[in-house]
């Protein structure tokens, strides 16, 4: 062997041993070093609606209380058309968001009215009857149990004294040319009409407005 094989021969293992180390190394560093796993994004949750806050309704300026005679005068019309009075008057009074005003429980003569006004503080007594539309305000065997009208009466509280008081006409309304046919279950229209009359009427008395007038 040659001088210079003898002197690359070591060398020559050494830069082998050398590499040999760095890859290993090299491979120590890759296997020590841990994958990071990518982060799930977060779903975003949908926000919840908040409820809205129902706005209470104000105190009523003024309280009514609406009923009716059914055994009184005139007695020989149909329960609904009774009860379609009734509606329509307090439906009416209701329109204006300063009233309140709610139906007996009961049928009410005159006296009994004025029983329940005194015992109130603070609302006031509806008191309707229905009347026979005739000369004499009676009705005969023979008469139109519907041609009557609507005399009321509104009761104080405590007093139980008559704050104001007047009568409205079907026959009012029937005059105008219209014709719609009442329903067996409403009542009359023409009566209805006229109990929403009698409810404008005592609005007007206490100055409260509403809209959508009824022309009588």
């Amino acid at each position: 062997m040659s001088k210079h094989a003898r002197i690359y021969s070591p060398l020559y293992v050494t830069l082998c041993v050398a590499l040999v180390a760095i890859c290993a190394l090299a491979v120590v560093a890759q296997s020590g070093r841990r994958v990071r796993k990518s982060e799930a994004m977060p779903i975003p949750l949908p926000e919840a609606t908040p409820m809205p806050t129902p706005v209470p309704r104000p105190k009523p300026a003024f309280s009514f209380i609406v009923g009716l005679d059914r055994f009184g005068d005139f007695s020989r019309v149909s329960l609904y058309a009774y009860s379609g009075v009734l509606r329509n008057c307090a439906g009416r009074l209701n329109d204006s968001p300063v009233v309140r005003a709610d139906i007996a429980s009961r049928d009410l003569s005159r006296a009994d009215a004025v029983k329940m006004a005194k015992a109130e503080k603070e609302t006031y007594i509806v008191w309707i009857q229905l009347r026979a539309d005739t000369f004499s305000g009676e009705t005969g065997i023979n008469d139109d149990p519907n041609n009557v009208f609507i005399n009321y009466a509104v009761l104080a509280p405590i007093t139980g004294k008559t704050a104001t008081q007047g009568n409205t006409y079907p026959r009012a309304y029937r005059n105008k040319g219209i014709n719609l046919p009442g329903s067996t279950t409403t009542g009359d229209y023409y009566l209805n009409q006229a109990a929403r009359g009698a409810a404008e009427r005592i609005l007007d008395h206490f100055h409260v407005r509403i809209r959508s007038r009824l022309q009588d």
